[in-house]
């Protein structure tokens, strides 16, 4: 591998590392919306797609605490309690892992597609298409303006986000609820049919609607709400400066490491 190969093959290294690290973990719906935000915002109103997500995220986010608060409430009267609570669990574990999937799927592909200096990784690795309508969503960007609405470009990034979710995953937490007293609120929260309803609802209402209630979501942190790009950067920062402490520490329980370094 020649030095500019190994240069790019870092790059990549440390583009993965950073979308896992802003994804979080499988139960941090609030913290992707940010993430989501940000790439609408970055995109000056043209990645719609990921508005739509980021609202997802939070409506899924709060249809399991609805689910979980509709268990406690009701208690001993869910049929079969025991089996309802592991079923809630799994279906929220399923959720999580694959809404985290989702986020990493799109942020690695619209963050490859703006590095000029991985343009070769990019077409090696997106499909055509994308590549080509992320290209039009930068062009936009870069010129100050939006390009409103692409379906083409929300089409593509909704295939590529659920590419490698586990859908089996998915179809053995749905199972599992479906023999609980919790499973006709289950699907009218977080059903195919409902989520899809729910995202129609947001495209009637307009994208400068649905940014408005994004932001005023009370179940954001008030830094988000108050200057959103500011608590990205923040939190960007923050993941960041995590890693390099979680490497200082892996480095300082190698007995050798200072003299493989040296």
């Amino acid at each position: 591998m020649d030095i500019i190969a190994a240069h790019r093959h870092g790059l990549i290294e440390q583009l993965d590392e950073e979308v896992a690290a802003l994804a979080g973990r499988p139960r941090d719906y609030e913290q992707r919306a940010v993430v989501l935000h940000h790439l609408y915002d970055h995109s000056r109103g043209s990645f719609e797609w990921a508005l739509a997500e980021a609202r997802r995220e939070l409506r899924i986010a709060e249809a399991l605490e609805g689910l979980k608060a509709r268990l406690k409430r009701l208690g001993w009267l869910v049929l079969r309690r025991e089996q309802a609570v592991h079923a809630l669990e799994q279906l929220a574990r399923a959720f999580g892992n694959a809404s985290r999937q989702r986020c990493i799927n799109i942020c690695r592909a619209y963050r490859l597609s703006a590095i000029p200096s991985l343009r070769s990784e990019a077409e090696e690795i997106l499909p055509a298409g994308l590549l080509e309508a992320f290209d039009r969503c930068h062009a936009a960007r870069r010129n100050g303006a939006s390009a409103g609405g692409d379906d083409e470009l929300g089409s593509l990034c909704e295939a590529l986000a659920a590419s490698t979710c586990d859908h089996d995953e998915l179809a053995a937490a749905w199972q599992a609820i479906a023999t609980t007293g919790l499973a006709r609120l289950a699907k009218r929260l977080l059903g195919d049919k409902a989520l899809d309803l729910a995202a129609a609802r947001d495209a009637k209402w307009g994208t400068a609607s649905v940014e408005r209630a994004l932001r005023a979501d009370e179940r954001l942190p008030p830094s988000f709400r108050a200057n959103p790009a500011q608590h990205y950067y923040g939190l960007q920062q923050m993941l960041a400066e995590r890693r390099r402490q979680q490497w200082r520490e892996a480095c300082d329980r190698e007995p050798d490491a200072f003299e493989l370094a040296a």
